[in-house]
């Protein structure tokens, strides 16, 4: 038999390590000073900008934009808000650019809009003149709901306006003149359309002077539906039978006063 070689014992090479590893332990200050990193960041940071925000002459009012104005001038507006200017947008109440205005009788309404970063829009929704009204030896613009708007400026030339006198004591609501003036529509649209003064008698009685009819009419606010259509058919006989009239009163329901200017004869 053949005779096997002896194994030989091999020895694998291991190097020994010159240094043992070291392990890094964390500071507890790096530990500590993480989550306070992140909390500055999330509270420091905004402070720090808003504080920007609300000092930075970038934000200083600047420039006005006026939409809206016709009888108002831009000029009255702008000069109205010049004590505003240079003031943070940003903090600008807008109820001091709408007081700042509020003084002008023309103005109704006033929409404000800030635009960053120096710009303000002011846009002006005007009161519209529906009248005249004459109290005493005065003339001022009076709109739909009774207010009285500005006195009268002959420079301003509104045309058409339909004049609201007031026959007894000053103050006495004059609103109603409106109405009246819409029940004369409804019942006589021809004769409405010649309608030039309404006068306030008070207690719902008005006088109204047409180019219509050569007198006027004394009415009760409600019934001028039913009493015109008395006195339309009546013209042409107090034609023939008066020369003129000084006025037709049609406030009775009953009857129907007339008063001659003077009789034919």
């Amino acid at each position: 038999m053949r005779e096997l070689p002896p194994i030989e014992a091999k020895v694998l090479p291991f190097r020994r390590p010159s240094a043992a590893v070291k392990v890094r332990r964390r500071s507890p200050w790096v530990a500590l000073g993480r989550p306070f990193l992140h909390a500055l960041l999330l509270v420091g940071v905004p402070i720090a900008l808003g504080a920007w925000l609300l000092t930075s002459p970038t934000f200083a009012l600047d420039t006005l934009e006026i939409a809206g104005a016709h009888r108002v001038e831009a000029s009255w507006v702008e000069s109205a808000l010049e004590p505003l200017k240079g003031e943070n947008l940003i903090r600008l109440p807008l109820d001091a650019v709408e007081s700042a205005v509020a003084g002008n009788p023309w103005i109704e309404r006033v929409t404000v809009d800030k635009r960053l970063p120096d710009r303000l829009r002011i846009e002006l929704t005007e009161r519209e003149p529906a009248a005249l009204l004459r109290e005493t030896a005065q003339l001022s613009y009076l709109d739909r709901s009774g207010r009285r708007i500005a006195p009268f400026d002959p420079d301003y030339d509104v045309g058409g306006l339909l004049l609201v006198s007031v026959a007894g004591a000053p103050g006495e609501p004059v609103a109603g003149a409106f109405g009246i003036e819409s029940e004369l529509a409804a019942a006589a649209p021809d004769w409405a359309a010649t309608l030039s003064e309404v006068e306030v008698l008070g207690e719902g009685d008005y006088r109204l002077h047409l180019g219509a009819l050569e007198f006027p009419l004394l009415v009760r606010q409600g019934t001028l539906a039913s009493r015109l259509a008395t006195l339309r058919p009546m013209l042409p006989e107090l034609e023939r039978r008066y020369g003129r009239l000084a006025f037709v009163d049609l406030r009775f329901e009953r009857r129907i006063l007339l008063q001659p200017d003077r009789v034919r004869t």
